[in-house]
């Protein structure tokens, strides 16, 4: 069984500036490169899984998503970095009302980790989870993921409460959670 990085993309990979689905608006995060290579050095598989509603809110389509997708890939591949897969639910329960997209791969549901895990066979007690909501952390809890918050534009806005309840460290960035992981 593999060992993975769970990822959110939108505030942990890149600056989330709201609805980012073009080339042009991808700003990485600070150190979001040097985490991504040392997670390829240690051998875990990178996937990321990242809300897209912006899909139901026909703010941009999935073949956008997809692009932007295949230009980081290729961002990536010049610092030879490989994400290994990318999973997106663009789900939500107010813009998409016929559930045209499956509501148990939002997050904070699991399906875009369960996906992950049967197709890379992925062992979800020797992986880790980024994120910067609370709901991007549920699905960690939840399928016994050891998971960190990144701290961003929504910290204010998440319960710091329930960070403690479950004992979730708060950092500036993933490169931090690299540092931690260095020990």
């Amino acid at each position: 069984m593999n060992k993975a990085f769970f990822l959110d993309r939108d505030g942990t990979l890149n600056v989330d500036y709201n609805y980012v689905h073009k080339p042009g608006e991808w700003a990485w995060c600070d150190g979001a490169i040097r985490a991504l290579h040392w997670m390829k050095e240690h051998q875990y598989k990178i996937i990321v899984v990242t809300n897209q509603s912006g899909i139901a809110r026909r703010r941009y389509s999935e073949q956008d998503v997809q692009h932007l997708h295949r230009w980081v890939d290729k961002k990536l591949a010049q610092r030879d970095i490989y994400i290994d897969d990318w999973y997106y639910a663009p789900y939500h329960p107010e813009y998409d009302t016929h559930k045209e997209y499956s509501p148990k791969d939002r997050k904070p549901g699991t399906g875009m980790f369960e996906k992950a895990a049967a197709k890379h066979e992925i062992d979800f007690s020797r992986s880790y989870m980024a994120g910067d909501k609370i709901t991007d952390l549920k699905p960690a809890i939840e399928l016994d993921i050891t998971p960190f918050f990144i701290r961003s534009r929504h910290e204010p806005n998440q319960d710091k409460q329930w960070l403690r309840d479950h004992n979730i460290s708060t950092l500036n960035n993933i490169g931090q959670v690299i540092n931690i992981l260095k020990g």
